[in-house]
């Protein structure tokens, strides 16, 4: 048995129902030092028969041997073994790789091989020379001509230092001069190979070959020259062929195929895959639109997702807190001390902080004036921290001065706001006070489409503010009087604990109906404690009862009028009551520049010695946020998933030349899996440099060269975290792309996949 052999071997076509057969029940032995010449007319079938024994086809009937072994059994990853292994081919169409050089296309054939880089570079050189295109080496295959192309497939077929060399129609698109040449190298091969040519023009072999087959519908009719006249087989060769066929029959059947056989090397495979996706401007130019339209969409759902999340956190309500700004951070100290002005600047002065609100223990409280034409509902501020211009009027200039701010609509301040600028109101304070106030200036504020309720605010002096601060410590604080053994809870305000200028500093009056709590059964001249508790401080004030009050004695000691509106009420000095709810701000609230920078911020200020409440983290939301992302998720990930199959379909008609390409060195031997790692290569390099290129957009869009609002929409919503999830998302489409690719590639037979793409 020699290296080759047919026994019955049938090959059929299946199209459109209808099956046509290829060749039929052929036999045939072939053998290394033969010359072999196919020829018959078109549609013979000489062409499937030189296919079949390269196993670049299949077979449907019969056994092929290769060195004695059988093949029927053989998948796709066998016949790729066996190609690699066994076959050198020269295609009619050359099936060179245009994009590369022609020392690219000879040392593919050795790089598919698994041959050293080393043994590329000393090899390919002499093979070029061989087949006289030394001087063409590093020109591209596309600006050869006919002949020097087919010079360079002969050459990529001598690369490879196979047993079997097949030509179909090798000489058929070249000049006399040319087909010359070619048939003289084939000749000179011949000697150490099986080489096995189809060609229609047999009488420019008919001086060089060893044996004519000549087909006619599928079948051998004529089998000529099987040896040369005089040429005999010794018994020693005899011998030798016979116990290299025994040894061959013992072997297992992929033992040759896949078992010794070299694979390209991973080095390789991330050079080639780097080659290819730039040797094409134009496909990865394409390919890079494609990949950005992939990042632009699924960060656009992405960021949607999110957008709507951040929506619904925050729209809600806080049964204390008035102000949802997502920006906004509440800080105390851990020593639950009161600010200092050195902590108020070392907050200011912190990184990604936007502004600074000190007095926060008002921030969220409402005030109140009016006078008998206007009133006014607003939140009281600090006039430092007033960053808009005065409309009507101007800044104060008296610690009873304000500003109000407010919208331009028409019943805010009325049709005539300026007419407000100078006249007084008073303040309610939440303690029962009333303070007299002029308005200084008035100012109209940006729309705010946050701003659900159009609320106003009231900009106060740095006295005022501790003022209203005062009333809020005293309406919030837990007041007790301690009265021979009892504690009596006192409300500041009408009706409770109130100040009266007529006091002395460490006394108290209170009211006769209070004499029956004390031994002798009168007040005057007993102690009694007057305890204060809030949720930062805790203080207690000593004071002496200085007498009490009736009906008669109430306008004498009090200088107040009306009994009956003050019954029961306890007078102290305003100094005294000063000490017990004029005390330093225990809370402020930190505005970050980018809510991105939150996680940050609070381990910044935690470690800073503050303890730290994200005011967007504890908002009862109107809306579900689970709800809403059980079907805005899903959508996105639809919406992410027809993203995927448009950029296959679009990227699969892109990298039609990609398919001819792996469909030619899958003829040359190279497995599935390493085509499968090249073309990833080529996807992911190219989705690595889209990325590149979005993120270099967002970079822009963040110094203000370039203005897009999906992708301030990235700026705003993406955190680092954020940024590799999308990579990743990215990154795993490319890889699915690829596999999806290359599964259309082997879906078939190695003929069958280039007939397909070419």
């Amino acid at each position: 048995m020699g290296m080759i052999r047919l026994k019955n071997v049938s090959k059929f076509y299946y199209s459109k129902g209808i099956i046509a057969s290829g060749i039929t029940r052929i036999n045939l032995d072939l053998d290394v030092g033969e010359f072999v010449v196919i020829t018959g007319e078109s549609g013979s079938g000489k062409s499937t028969l030189l296919n079949v024994i390269s196993g670049l086809d299949t077979y449907e009937e019969g056994e092929m041997y290769i060195e004695g072994k059988e093949t029927s059994h053989y998948v796709a990853t066998d016949f790729e073994g066996y190609r690699q292994k066994y076959i050198s081919s020269i295609f009619q169409s050359f099936n060179l790789v245009s994009s590369y050089t022609v020392y690219q296309n000879v040392a593919l054939a050795m790089q598919i091989d698994g041959r050293s880089s080393a043994e590329i570079k000393e090899k390919v050189p002499a093979i070029i020379e061989k087949v006289g295109l030394t001087a063409y080496k590093n020109r591209k295959v596309s600006r050869l001509s006919g002949g020097q192309k087919q010079r360079v497939a002969i050459a990529r077929a001598l690369a490879k230092e196979t047993k079997i060399l097949v030509a179909d129609e090798p000489t058929g698109n070249l000049d006399s001069a040319s087909a010359a040449g070619i048939v003289d190298l084939l000749t000179g091969i011949a000697k150490d190979k099986l080489v096995i040519v189809v060609t229609h023009n047999y009488d420019q072999f008919s001086d060089h070959a060893t044996r004519v087959i000549k087909m006619h519908d599928g079948k051998i009719v004529e089998d000529t020259g099987v040896k040369k006249a005089g040429d005999k087989i010794s018994q020693e060769e005899k011998a030798a062929e016979e116990e290299r066929a025994d040894a061959a029959l013992q072997r297992d059947p992929k033992e040759d195929t896949q078992g010794r056989r070299n694979t390209i090397s991973y080095g390789t495979q991330l050079r080639l895959g780097i080659r290819n996706t730039f040797n094409l401007p134009a496909k990865f130019l394409l390919l890079l639109l494609v990949f950005l339209f992939v990042v632009s969409a699924v960060s656009s759902q992405y960021v949607s997702v999110k957008q709507q999340q951040d929506t619904v956190s925050e729209v809600g309500f806080n049964t204390y807190f008035s102000h949802y700004d997502p920006k906004r951070i509440v800080v105390e100290k851990q020593d639950r001390s009161p600010f200092t002005r050195a902590d108020y600047e070392a907050l200011e002065n912190a990184p990604h902080v936007e502004k600074l609100i000190r007095e926060d223990m008002i921030y969220d409280s409402q005030v109140y004036i009016e006078n008998d034409q206007f009133s006014f509902y607003g939140y009281p501020l600090n006039i430092s921290s007033l960053e808009d211009e005065i409309t009507f009027g101007g800044l104060p200039q008296a610690d009873d001065e304000v500003v109000l701010s407010g919208y331009d609509d028409g019943w805010t301040f009325g049709e005539e706001p300026e007419k407000l600028v100078g006249n007084t109101y008073t303040i309610y304070g939440d303690d029962g006070t009333e303070r007299k106030v002029k308005v200084a200036g008035i100012v109209f504020k940006e729309y705010d489409e946050d701003d659900y309720y159009g609320e106003g605010e009231v900009y106060f002096s740095d006295a005022m503010v501790v003022e209203i601060r005062k009333s809020m410590y005293a309406s919030r604080a837990t007041t007790t009087m301690h009265i021979n053994g009892s504690d009596i809870q006192l409300m500041p305000g009408a009706g409770g604990l109130m100040v009266n200028d007529k006091v002395p500093e460490g006394y108290v009056l209170i009211s006769t109906s209070w004499d029956p709590m004390f031994k002798k059964g009168y007040a005057a001249g007993n102690d009694v404690n007057i305890h204060v508790k809030t949720i930062y401080y805790e203080a207690d004030l000593p004071l002496t009862i200085m007498g009490t009050y009736g009906e008669k004695t109430f306008k004498d000691k009090t200088g107040l009028d009306n009994l009956a509106e003050h019954e029961g009420e306890v007078f102290i000095n305003p100094q005294d009551y000063r000490r017990l709810y004029e005390r330093g701000s225990y809370q402020a609230s930190v505005f970050i520049d980018d809510t991105r920078e939150m996680e940050g911020m609070v381990d910044m200020l935690e470690r800073g010695g503050y303890h730290v409440l994200v005011l967007k983290d504890h908002i009862f939301n109107f809306m579900d946020g689970e709800l809403i992302s059980i079907i805005s998720v899903p959508l996105a990930v639809i919406v992410c998933l027809a993203v995927f199959f448009i950029a296959y379909f679009v990227i699969r008609l892109i990298l039609k030349s990609r398919g001819v390409y792996f469909a030619t060195v899958r003829m040359l031997g190279m497995g599935r899996k390493p085509a499968r790692r090249i073309m990833r290569v080529e996807l992911v390099l190219v989705c690595l440099i889209a990325f590149a290129v979005f993120l270099l957009f967002i970079y822009l869009n963040y110094l203000g060269v370039i203005y897009r609002e999906q992708l301030m929409n990235c700026i705003l919503y993406l955190t680092m975290r954020d940024y590799i999830l999308l990579a990743a998302i990215l990154l795993v489409m490319a890889v699915l792309i690829a596999g999806r690719f290359m599964r259309s590639i082997f879906k078939s037979s190695a003929m069958g996949a280039y007939r397909e793409e070419a």
